[in-house]
């Protein structure tokens, strides 16, 4: 049997994680695929995924969000299959940023003004979509550094936005 790779947090900050992978046994492993999953609000689990070459890793993810829990899963692709998942879940530190104010305004039938207060030199995310269910599982989604965007929707729909 194959077992689950061994993920050890080495650090983290507020706004990055370092951990390293390695296996328990002498199975060749050709490389990793590593999940971060964390929780936007309470509408969006986010993703990012890693697909790591080698057989031992050290890694850093960086662009994280202060006093968020983060769930990081990985599995390795080894000669003889792929190893079952293992779990390890880390909060960064440091305090989390306000929610945004968002505001959103109709131009016409098909463009919205999104605008919102928040600190600056960081990365917003926008998230609209016609229902709570959709807004959850597949929102439609934009990210920018601004403070503003215009969204262009389809006509004769309500919208919800979260940013």
């Amino acid at each position: 049997a194959i077992p689950p790779p061994v993920i050890h947090i080495e650090s983290y900050s507020e706004d990055s994680i370092s951990f390293s992978l390695k296996m328990t046994t002498n199975i060749k492993v050709s490389g990793y695929v590593v999940n971060i999953y964390w929780t936007f609000d309470t509408h969006r689990q986010e993703k990012r995924t890693l697909i790591i070459d080698g057989e031992k890793s050290v890694q850093k993810v960086a662009n994280l969000t202060a006093h968020t829990p983060y769930e990081i899963s990985a599995w390795a692709k080894t000669e003889l299959g792929d190893s079952p998942l293992s779990f390890v879940h880390v909060v960064t530190s440091g305090t989390r940023p306000a929610s945004p104010s968002l505001k959103a305004k109709a131009i016409n039938q098909t463009a919205v003004e999104c605008s919102w207060t928040g600190p600056r030199n960081v990365v917003y995310g926008i998230f609209y979509a016609t229902s709570f269910l959709e807004l959850y599982r597949s929102p439609h989604n934009t990210t920018t550094a601004s403070h503003n965007i215009t969204v262009i929707v389809q006509r004769d729909e309500q919208y919800l936005f979260l940013v």
